[in-house]
């Protein structure tokens, strides 16, 4: 019996081709291999983002870039970890970035103010 997180790069990449020719019939169950993907991909490298969040982010950019993948140019499993791990990359600096701008101006509008002179 397989685990339910565990995905089978052979199936993975077949149901991928399958998709692609035809979505209605296959949209389900590639869904749910996306769904695993990127849920061991954020709980595993223990990401510090809005999980629900980075999860939607990661799905739409999953389906953007679905018919960029070229089976023959290295398996589905090590391309779309790839497209997840540096999209959660990129929503983390971007989450941190804004964070400490907030920071900085919380910080600078607490802070008194010189006085302004009139000559």
């Amino acid at each position: 019996m397989k685990k339910k997180n565990y995905i089978d790069n052979k199936r993975f990449e077949a149901l991928i081709l399958l998709y692609l020719e035809d979505p209605k019939n296959h949209e389900d169950e590639l869904i749910n291999l996306f769904d695993v993907l990127i849920t061991n991909i954020i709980e595993g490298f223990n990401f510090c983002v809005d999980k629900e969040d980075a999860k939607q982010e990661c799905f739409f950019l999953i389906l953007k870039t679905l018919k960029n993948f070229k089976s023959g140019k290295g398996t589905a499993f090590n391309y779309f970890t790839t497209v997840v791990v540096n999209n959660l990359k990129l929503i983390y600096t971007k989450n941190k970035k804004y964070r400490e701008k907030i920071e900085n101006y919380t910080r600078d509008s607490r802070s008194p103010k010189p006085p302004t002179s009139y000559k």
